[in-house]
């Protein structure tokens, strides 16, 4: 799974980086045509990497599905992970949504 740019967003067609409105908009617009209840992408986010930490997945792991430069403990400083370690999260979460 490619990282997104050091800003954290994906750049838009012409190379500019995208609005979170319009990131926002497009997430509504897949949940209502998969019929899933809307949920604000920010909540979402929240619940993946909750529910993640909780099921054992190291927050170093976490932190680096969240984009973020280090966990809370600062594990993040010290531990790289790669894409075998990020591949824990990525079982997670198949189990998770089947």
């Amino acid at each position: 799974m490619p990282t997104p740019p050091a800003a954290g967003c994906w750049p838009t067609k012409l190379g500019q980086p995208c609005k979170t409105d319009w990131l926002r908009r497009a997430t509504y617009r897949l949940m209502a045509a998969a019929r899933w209840r809307k949920v604000r992408p920010y909540d979402a986010r929240h619940a993946c990497l909750t529910y993640l930490a909780a099921n054992g997945v190291p927050l170093h792991i976490v932190a680096a599905w969240a984009v973020t430069a280090t966990a809370r403990d600062g594990a993040g400083h010290y531990l790289h992970p790669n894409i075998t370690d990020m591949g824990q999260g990525s079982d997670i979460l198949a189990e998770l949504f089947g």
